[in-house]
């Protein structure tokens, strides 16, 4: 065992190290199914048919962020403050009701606009597909908001398996047993396949919410706490600034991708796409991490003990670049033979995933800064830091994009990746007195003991 693993373990203790291996392998479940239904589609379709299929999961992915409207956020502080509070069972109908009200008028839309959309990208067999995404848009909503509630409940393993990634896996398994069993290679049955993975994914997290209720009777048979309720408008206004969290993720899985699909070649936009999904490897330690680490930050902040906050935070940031930086370093230095898994052709997508692995590694390396802006009441100051950086990384996706081709996409997505979390670490130091580096830093970062001033901006 090498001396920082021997450092992270002494350090961290008890039931935060069980949620830590639990979460990690489930989180490596979920990175394991993106990667594989990359390869699944590299393999059986090409590089047209893996940007034919990111234009669909983009555009699903696009509307399960709206549609759930930064609710797995709300869900996830105001169960994490007390889980054993009646006044949980009712921010879960809130947050339940709300979701399943957008995402069907987002499944309409998608159905409706099929043909406008395959249209604009020139792709008819796009249109085909989006019955399919229209149909999972529900289910693939209502999973992120359970993966929310679970978090907060300190189930984080089984939040992982609520993403997207556990969504790919599912569909990876499918689509193989398609072509296993009927030997058909039709991309509008694999984004059928893709549906089905959502609603048991969704069935799945379904399952363990009401499994968790039954446990907690005081939840269950309990009439609400109206001294601790928070009303509804407070809900749903803390959902809205977390909202600001996701668009970065938006920009980087939606409108990134849309604006590379228009501009690139379906072959170009296959091997942007398979070089972000391998890089999403190194980005899952950090997810593992937000699983884990946000719940706490809000419950100490909550107790007032600003030196446990510190501590925690700078902790985090250790353990999660200790776990990425031998997979970013693989893609440095191995990037032909890691993409080779995609298919031959796949090779020449060995520049994006270098420079898209940077971005990553950066990402990682500066920790939950935005869970913890967002976790101690300072979500405005968050929300500002994401349209600022939202808006650069757009302006270089189509500035970029037009000048470098593929190349200006992938360092348009490390920009994306990296420019947000930069930003929220300096106020993270300059308001909370907490380096959120991986190594440590003499100054401000020592002392933390009480909370910095909140930034009005």
């Amino acid at each position: 065992m090498t001396p920082a693993f021997a450092v992270i373990r002494t350090r961290l203790r008890g039931e935060l190290v069980v949620n830590l291996c639990r979460t990690f392998a489930a989180r490596g479940v979920a990175a394991l199914g993106t990667v594989m239904l990359g390869v699944v589609l590299g393999r059986l379709y090409g590089a047209q048919g893996v940007g034919l299929f990111a234009l669909a999961q983009s555009l699903i992915f696009g509307a399960g962020i709206i549609a759930c409207y930064g609710l797995n956020g709300s869900l996830m502080r105001y169960v994490s403050q007390d889980s054993d509070s009646p006044n949980v069972r009712r921010y879960l109908r809130w947050a339940l009701l709300r979701a399943l009200m957008l995402s069907v008028l987002f499944a309409v839309a998608i159905w409706l606009l099929r043909a406008p959309i395959a249209n604009v990208f020139a792709a008819p067999t796009l249109g085909e597909m989006l019955p399919a995404i229209a149909v999972a848009t529900p289910a693939f909503t209502l999973s992120f908001v359970l993966a929310g509630f679970l978090k907060g409940a300190n189930m984080p393993a089984r939040a992982s398996l609520q993403e997207n990634g556990a969504i790919s896996l599912w569909a990876a398994i499918a689509i193989l047993t398609l072509v296993l069993v009927g030997e058909s290679r039709s991309l509008v049955l694999a984004s059928w396949a893709f549906c089905a993975a959502a609603w048991l994914v969704f069935a799945q997290g379904a399952l363990h919410t009401l499994r968790w209720l039954r446990r907690h009777a005081s939840v269950v048979g309990g009439a609400p706490d109206l001294a601790t309720l928070a009303s509804k408008g407070a809900f749903f206004a803390t959902a809205q600034s977390f909202i600001m969290l996701n668009l970065s993720m938006f920009l980087q899985q939606v409108l990134g991708m849309f604006i590379a699909g228009a501009l690139l070649s379906h072959v170009d936009l296959g091997l942007f796409k398979s070089a972000e999904r391998v890089g999403m490897i190194i980005s899952f330690i950090l997810l593992v991490i937000n699983a884990v680490f946000p719940p706490r930050f809000s419950r100490l902040y909550h107790q007032g003990d600003h030196r446990g906050l510190a501590r925690l935070a700078r902790q985090s940031t250790r353990v999660a670049t200790a776990m990425a930086l031998p997979l970013a370093l693989l893609c440095l230095l191995f990037p032909t033979w890691v993409l080779g898994w995609f298919g031959p052709e796949f090779g020449a997508a060995a520049s994006l995933l270098r420079i898209i692995a940077i971005g990553h590694l950066v990402n990682v390396a500066t920790g939950s800064v935005a869970f913890l802006l967002t976790m101690t009441g300072r979500e405005r100051l968050m929300r500002n830091i994401s349209l600022i950086c939202a808006t650069l990384g757009l302006i270089a996706f189509l500035v970029l994009i037009p000048l470098l081709g593929a190349l200006g996409a992938a360092l348009s997505l490390a920009l994306v990746l990296s420019l947000q979390n930069v930003v929220a670490a300096i106020f993270v130091w300059r308001d909370m007195g907490i380096v959120m580096l991986p190594l440590t830093v003499p100054g401000r970062a020592a002392t933390a003991d009480t909370p910095r001033r909140h930034t009005r901006t």
